[in-house]
């Protein structure tokens, strides 16, 4: 109403005044010397943005809490209200055009649009469907934008790189001894790296660089007992040859440390290296602590890293109480923008072979503002504004209606809003720690060793926590959706048939895990499949369902023909093709159950969402898609012939639609009366709209500019003389 108030002089000064502030803004940026560069003009609108946010964050809801406060503490008298001056006055064409629009409107609504209750609830759905729906999209590019799909190639070929021979490198798996791990660490590591051949330093890949030096770290038990528990892990300070007791001569901080091997890990002690660091690695004997071991750092010359190798083999830096060792170093990729943190474990087995594995993470962690692009600022920024108004709706909920806390759903929307604020805080945190990495790679020395596990933690940690906010925002989303008939059928029938499809899943489970028992014991020291229980159990489900890949059916008869035959049968039979189709016919049967009873729901007489949403929001779309609207075109025809085939066009369709309902269902008696009223309330409407049409038209040709018509002068004939085709219709009552 309050643009429909301003007069024509007024916009033309307004848009006048508009033109003249964005052209002279535009040619004040061009021409006047305020040109940056992109990072810096990136970096701008951010530091504007953040300020934006902080204002109305939290500089508003706080001027609003003091204003509040004081109002509260020292009330003031309120003002009487006056009523504008100067409002306009609806002339008679005016109010004959708004009663005209109402006509139309109750022309489309039906008897079932009326239910205020069901409208109000569809009204709610629409809102949330609106709100969750643009979070759950923006979260989804979020995260395929920030995945990187080239890293996967990468991780691949390093793995493939330090695990296979080539002709310059040893690789991995070659390693079945201890002693083959010095030539390991000889040939691959120092000779590798240190190629003359290559102009980088590593003939490999030239794009990546070592970042920092090689940190070994080995793993010592306390003795050599084999037994059932975890083995204690030794933390003492030895001399060289693991010799006690343990001396420390004056020299020591003068020499190199290529001659102090045997030193305990030291971490500093703090609130985050106590989170990110300390977890275990878990191996194929045992699970091997981060914050603990023997720690060497290699040297940053071929030559002295050669001395270091020979006196780490003449002092028996590895021996049998040498549990795992630990080869942990950084390369960086300047090109791709990547990090690839390497972790090559060596585990000394009690039958005295190796167990070699290798652990390629490649991340992107130089997430700054200046390596952003354009869009993916602009996607932050559209989750930014959708995740504030999300936690705004979930708190003025909480407020207005404290007991809706306990509600599972609300549980979840302020789940939610803890994991979007954790998520941030860990970005935060992944950013800073990145930069204090970045700070000490320009000043660090060559001998250093940079670790970077924790921003890889912190990595880690955000891609868990965007896996459960797109879980948890799907779940809330399924919710919403549940205004369809689809998304009910699957809910009602997953209600109604967990008692069963638990009972059927406990029975499956049970029958899995005697499988895989029966197949680890026999089996377990020959195939690779059942070497382990859960690996055993884990593959006798996924064969069952049909995958095969890897598995080959004479790796059942290890503990006998006759035994892997009984196995193999039951697995196969028993469990993928009788109770596995067992629990497909239990799920049919319940949807079929729910289906039944969902029709019988739907018949019902209430509108449904769509038709909720065409009448709701008609208005907009028609105002929106204006210039789609189909024109009159002749055709070369007159308009009564138009009318005339347009006629018949609808006579056809209606004599269709009548046979296909014929053919369909036969209406009950009142269906057909409901129909009746329905169709003629409809035409009673018609009517009235033809006859407003028509007043109008009479106002606008034969009234004055505010459509009053003129009063006819008096006669002293009588009104009933008057032909009835003379008289003046009367007008529809107001």
């Amino acid at each position: 109403m309050i643009f429909k108030n301003i007069q024509s002089k007024d916009w033309a000064c307004f848009w006048t005044t508009t033109v003249v502030l964005l052209v002279c803004l535009i040619l004040i940026s061009v021409y006047s010397g305020f040109v940056h560069e992109s990072q810096k003009f990136r970096t701008m609108m951010v530091t504007l943005i953040l300020v934006l946010f902080f204002q109305f964050l939290i500089y508003e809801p706080l001027r609003f809490l003091v204003l509040a406060i004081d109002h509260a503490t020292w009330p003031q008298e309120e003002t009487p209200y006056k009523a504008e001056k100067g409002m306009p006055t609806q002339n008679n064409i005016a109010y004959l055009k708004v009663r005209l629009r109402s006509l139309r409107s109750e022309l489309l609504i039906t008897e079932g649009h009326r239910n205020e209750a069901l409208n109000q609830r569809y009204k709610h759905i629409t809102g949330d469907l609106v709100l969750y729906g643009l979070l759950f999209l923006t979260l989804m590019v979020i995260v395929v934008m920030q995945a990187d799909q080239y890293h996967y190639y990468n991780t691949y070929n390093m793995q493939r790189l330090f695990w296979d021979n080539t002709t310059e490198t040893f690789g991995l798996s070659q390693i079945y001894l201890l002693y083959q791990i010095h030539n390991f660490l000889r040939i691959t590591m120092v000779e590798a790296f240190f190629n003359p051949n290559a102009h980088y330093g590593w003939w490999a890949i030239e794009q990546w660089q070592k970042i920092g030096v090689l940190r070994l770290r080995q793993v010592r038990a306390v003795d050599t007992r084999i037994g059932l528990g975890e083995p204690r892990w030794d933390d003492m300070t030895y001399a060289p040859e693991w010799r006690l007791p343990y001396q420390r001569m004056h020299y020591t901080d003068k020499f190199w440390r290529i001659y102090d091997p045997f030193r305990p890990a030291k971490h500093e002690p703090s609130f985050l290296n106590g989170l990110l660091l300390n977890f275990d690695h878990h191996g194929a004997l045992h699970h091997y602590p981060e914050l603990g071991g023997y720690v060497v750092l290699m040297m940053s010359t071929k030559t002295n890293c050669l001395k270091q190798l020979d006196y780490l083999r003449k002092y028996n830096w590895l021996n049998q109480n040498t549990s795992a060792l630990f080869i942990d170093f950084t390369m960086y990729n300047a090109d791709a923008n990547a990090f690839t943190v390497l972790t090559l474990r060596i585990e000394n087995s009690p039958f005295g072979t190796q167990i070699p594995r290798v652990h390629v993470d490649s991340v992107r962690m130089l997430a700054t503002v200046e390596m952003k692009t354009k869009a993916e600022l602009f996607v932050m920024f559209v989750y930014a504004i959708l995740v504030i108004q999300f936690a705004r709706g979930v708190i003025k909920k909480i407020w207005y209606d404290p007991g809706s806390i306990r509600q599972a759903w609300t549980i979840v929307d302020l789940t939610i809003c803890i994991l979007n604020v954790f998520l941030l805080g860990l970005s935060m945190m992944r950013d800073i720690e990145t930069s204090s990495l970045l700070e000490m790679i320009e000043t660090f020395t060559k001998g250093q060793y940079l670790d970077f596990q924790r921003p890889l933690r912190l990595h880690q940690f955000l891609d868990i926590v965007k896996g459960f906010l797109v879980c948890i925002t799907t779940m809330r989303l399924w919710k919403v959706l549940q205004f369809a008939a689809v998304f009910q059928h699957f809910t009602q029938t997953l209600f109604s048939a967990w008692r069963a499809v638990a009972s059927l899943g406990v029975i499956i489970l049970v029958l899995l895990m005697g499988i895989g028992i029966a197949l680890a014991v026999p089996n377990g020291n020959n195939a690779v499949v059942f070497h382990h229980l859960i690996k055993a159990v884990v593959t006798c489900l996924w064969y069952s369902v049909g995958y095969n890949g890897g598995i080959r059916p004479t790796e059942f008869f290890y503990g006998g023909f006759v035994l892997g035959i009984l196995l193999y049968l039951v697995l196969v039979f028993l469990l993928a093709i009788i109770l596995l189709n067992v629990f497909a016919s239990v799920i049919y049967d319940y949807f079929h159950v729910t289906g039944r009873d969902l029709k019988e729901h739907l018949g019902r007489k209430h509108i449904s969402f769509l038709e909720f949403l065409r009448i709701e929001y008609g208005d907009v779309c028609r105002r929106c898609f204006r210039c789609l609207r189909r024109k009159y075109q002749p055709s070369g025809r007159t308009v009564a012939q138009n009318v005339e085939r347009a006629l018949k066009e609808q006579e056809l369709d209606r004599m269709q639609k009548r046979r296909r309902k014929s053919s369909e269902k036969r209406l009950t008696n009142e269906e057909r009366q409901a129909d009746y009223l329905r169709r003629g309330e409809r035409m009673f409407k018609l009517m009235a709209i033809l006859n407003l049409q028509v007043e109008i038209l009479e106002c606008l040709m034969l009234g004055d500019k505010d459509g009053n018509l003129p009063t006819p002068p008096e006669s002293d004939s009588d009104p009933e003389d008057m032909p009835e085709m003379y008289r003046r219709r009367p007008s529809i009552p107001r």
